[in-house]
């Protein structure tokens, strides 16, 4: 049947002139002698639908049938994520051009006055970025097409937090991944926009609390509500004036970074020592292990022996991990809370002696 339209496509697309609901069309079929009893039932409708599969008409929300030809099409692009790396919030996207010709290019820009001066993407299976927003402007090199509107995303916000123990007590960490050029909370149920302005590590609520964070960056905005338990009695009564034990079956402190903070911080303490020690230099096959087993050692000697073993290798940039398996003793109850501080370690009753 579909091979005997062409014909009554013509006349539909001719008469009525211009446009019309496709009861027009069926109104002048009826009263116009010329045209022949179509093929099939509802031959109208198929005929209606083979001209929208074609683009030879367009039909509105309201049924109304315009019929062409119609300019061609814009520029615009299609935007798909990929995937977000969870640590980061680098977004891989897929951008996919339409009406931009069979060699399209693909500007972008943090802000929405884009333009050809722009940086051009130059892989569009695989774009990756940290920014919050983007605006892509899909061109036509050819000129064929127009150039459309640019085509705003967002990346997706994802704010965190944690409660750490430092030396002046519990305190509230936030952070936004990627990032948050606005960040605001509040404590008490109110709305987190006008909350307020997070600066930095906020006390805990001894009673708990109902948090409230809104981040936003670039025109990216998240908002979530996170509860703050109680911190009740689990918490170790510490005396920072006198000497403290540490008591832990393992902790690793597994960067580099993390590592030298550690070493920084009591390198001139030769008081505080840490028992069961291992220190790894290097990654995988070609790693070192040195192990102090029983034997106490200062942050100075695992500086010293973390000096030899990047020599010995010929590497002074390699990796640095630690672990500490038997805990350490403390010159006293103030710097075994800056211990648990720079490692973001939760002290409770049953691993603090004093």
């Amino acid at each position: 049947m579909l091979d005997e339209l062409p014909p009554y496509l013509h006349m539909a697309h001719t008469v009525p002139v211009g446009g019309g609901t496709l009861a027009d069309v069926l109104l002048r079929a009826k009263t116009n002698p010329a045209w022949p009893w179509m093929p099939g039932l509802k031959g109208l409708d198929t005929l209606k639908s083979l001209a929208l599969e074609q683009g030879r008409w367009r039909e509105g929300t309201d049924g109304y049938l315009e019929k062409g030809p119609f300019p061609k099409e814009k520029t615009t692009v299609n935007i798909t994520v990929q995937g977000t790396d969870r640590d980061t919030g680098e977004a891989t996207l897929t951008l996919t051009p339409r009406h931009a010709g069979s060699n399209p290019q693909v500007h972008y820009s943090p802000q929405a006055q884009i333009s050809m001066e722009d940086p051009v993407v130059s892989d569009l299976d695989n774009f990756r970025t940290q920014e919050a927003t983007l605006y892509f402007l899909a061109v036509d090199p050819a000129g064929e097409h127009s150039t459309g509107e640019p085509v705003r995303w967002n990346n997706r916000l994802v704010i965190r937090h944690q409660v750490r123990t430092t030396a002046e007590g519990c305190k509230v960490e936030l952070r936004v991944v990627p990032t948050a050029a606005i960040l605001r909370f509040t404590l008490n149920g109110a709305n987190p926009k006008k909350g307020q302005l997070y600066e930095g590590l906020f006390p805990a609520p001894p009673e708990g609390a109902i948090l409230q964070v809104y981040a936003r960056a670039g025109e990216a905005e998240a908002q979530e509500t996170i509860k703050l338990s109680a911190l009740g009695n689990n918490q170790p009564q510490i005396n920072d004036g006198q000497p403290a034990y540490l008591r832990i079956p393992r902790l690793t402190i597994d960067t580099t970074e993390k590592t030298f903070n550690l070493i920084q911080a009591f390198r001139e303490d030769d008081t505080t020592q840490f028992k069961g020690v291992q220190v790894i230099i290097g990654e995988n096959e070609e790693a070192v292990i040195l192990k102090f087993n029983a034997r106490p050692v200062t942050a100075a000697v695992i500086e010293q022996s973390v000096r030899a073993l990047r020599q010995a290798i010929g590497d002074d940039q390699a990796s640095v991990q630690i672990t500490i398996r038997e805990g350490g003793h403390f010159r006293n109850g103030y710097e075994l809370k800056r211990f648990a501080e720079l490692c973001q370690l939760k002290l409770s009753p049953e691993v603090v002696l004093q």
